[in-house]
C-alpha cells in the first residue's frame, strides 16, 4: 500500500510539472503604479507586493523631490490596490528583506528642507504585516547607498553599495554585514571579492549570487563603470568564489530567482554606447549556462518581485528619460508545491486557482 501510495506521489508531481510549463505564457500589463515613484523597493509577502519609499516623479526637482512614507500595497489576487501604515522614517533608495511575515527597511536617505542637501539614514525599520504596525530596529553600522540584501536561514545579509560616511567620497564598497531579526544583532562577515553597487544579490539552493552592478567611478567611460563578474558566496563556509563572467554586457538590470534560476531584467546595453533594453536573460548557477526568454514589453530599468511563479516588474525608466508607471507579469510556470498529501481534490482546487 506505501509503494502504491508513493507511486502516486510520483505520477502527481510529473503531472503537476508537465501542466506547470502549460502555465507559462508572455509579458501582459496588468496595472498601473498609484504613484508614479523612483528610488523606491519593493516585497511580496501572503501574493501582496508592497511598495516602499522612494520619491513621486511628478515633484521631482531634479532629483530632489521629498521622501516618501506612503506604502501601497498590490494584491495580485484581486488585482486591486491600497495603503497600509506609511513607514516611520520617509526614505529614497531604501533595499528591502523579508523575513517569516516582516518587511524589513534598511538604510536609504531623504532631504532637509527644499532641495535641501541628502541626509543618509542607517535607519531600519519593520513592518509587521499581521498587525499593520511598524518598529525600529538596531542601526545599520554603516552608512552606505545602493547595496544589496539576501536572506538565507532566517539571516538577512546586507551586500556592496557605497559607503558615504564621507558625503563627497562615496565608494563602491566589497563589505558584507549580516543581520539577525531574532536577536537584532549585526555581525562582519567575509569580504565580497569584487566591489560593486547598483547590483541586486539572489539566493539559489541557500547560496548568494550577485551579478554584475557598478564599480568606482571612472570617468568618461560609461562601460567601465560596470562589472560582468558573478560571484557566489556560502554563508555555512563564510566564503565567496568567482564564478565565469557574464556572457553579456548590460548594466542596471535587475534579478529575481525563480526555480534554481536568476532571471536579470532590462536594464543598459553597454556594447557601442548604452541603450535601454528588455532583455530577459536566465542564468543557471549549477550549469554555467544562459538562455533567452521573452522579453518585457517595454525599453526600462525596473523593480521586480516574485509572487507565486510570476514575475512583476513595478514602474521604471525608460529612454528620454521618461518614467513607466506600468506593471507588467510574466507567468513562469512555476509553483512551489510538492504532490506530498495532495490528492484529487487539492490537485483541481490548485489548477482551478490558477485559472483563475
Amino acid at each position: 500500500m506505501l509503494a502504491k501510495y508513493r507511486c502516486l506521489q510520483w505520477v502527481f508531481t510529473f503531472l503537476f510539472l508537465i501542466a506547470s510549463s502549460s502555465f507559462a505564457g508572455g509579458w501582459e500589463q496588468v496595472t498601473e503604479l498609484p504613484i508614479s515613484r523612483f528610488g523606491n523597493a519593493a516585497a511580496a509577502v501572503d501574493g501582496k507586493i508592497y511598495i516602499i519609499g522612494g520619491y513621486d516623479r511628478h515633484k521631482n526637482l531634479g532629483g530632489r523631490a521629498p521622501a516618501l512614507s506612503i506604502v501601497d500595497v498590490y494584491d495580485t489576487q484581486t488585482n486591486t490596490w491600497h495603503t497600509v501604515a506609511n513607514m516611520p522614517t520617509p526614505r529614497v533608495a531604501v533595499q528591502t528583506a523579508v523575513f517569516s511575515n516582516e518587511i524589513y527597511v534598511f538604510g536609504g536617505y531623504d532631504r532637509k528642507g527644499f532641495r535641501g542637501t541628502r541626509r543618509n539614514k542607517k535607519i531600519v525599520e519593520m513592518y509587521d504585516t499581521q498587525t499593520d504596525t511598524w518598529v525600529k530596529k538596531q542601526d545599520m553600522p554603516r552608512f552606505r547607498i545602493h547595496f544589496a540584501t539576501a536572506v538565507v536561514d532566517g539571516k538577512i545579509y546586507v551586500i556592496g553599495g557605497k559607503i558615504v560616511d564621507n558625503p563627497f567620497n562615496a565608494k563602491s564598497t566589497n563589505l558584507v554585514e549580516v543581520y539577525d531579526p531574532l536577536t537584532n544583532t549585526w555581525e562582519k562577515r567575509a569580504d565580497m571579492p569584487t566591489a560593486r553597487a547598483l547590483t541586486d544579490a539572489v539566493v539559489v539552493d541557500d547560496k548568494v549570487y550577485v551579478l554584475g552592478g557598478q564599480k568606482t567611478w571612472v570617468a568618461l567611460d560609461v562601460p567601465g563603470l560596470f562589472v560582468r563578474s558573478i560571484e557566489e558566496y556560502n554563508p555555512k563556509t563564510d566564503k565567496w568564489q568567482q564564478l565565469p563572467e557574464m556572457s553579456i554586457f548590460k548594466g542596471e538590470f535587475s534579478t529575481v530567482a525563480l526555480d534554481n534560476e536568476i532571471y536579470t531584467l532590462g536594464g543598459l546595453k553597454l556594447e557601442n554606447g548604452h541603450k535601454y533594453i528588455s532583455d530577459v536573460d536566465v542564468y543557471n548557477p549549477i550549469t554555467n549556462t544562459w538562455r533567452k526568454v521573452e522579453p518585457m514589453t517595454s525599453l526600462r530599468t525596473t523593480t521586480p518581485v516574485v509572487v507565486n511563479g510570476t514575475i512583476y516588474v513595478l514602474g521604471g525608466f525608460q529612454a528620454g528619460p521618461k518614467f513607466s508607471p506600468i506593471v507588467e507579469a510574466y507567468d513562469t510556470g512555476f509553483r512551489a508545491v510538492t504532490a506530498y498529501g495532495k490528492l484529487y481534490t487539492s490537485w483541481g482546487t490548485l489548477k482551478a486557482q490558477h485559472q483563475k
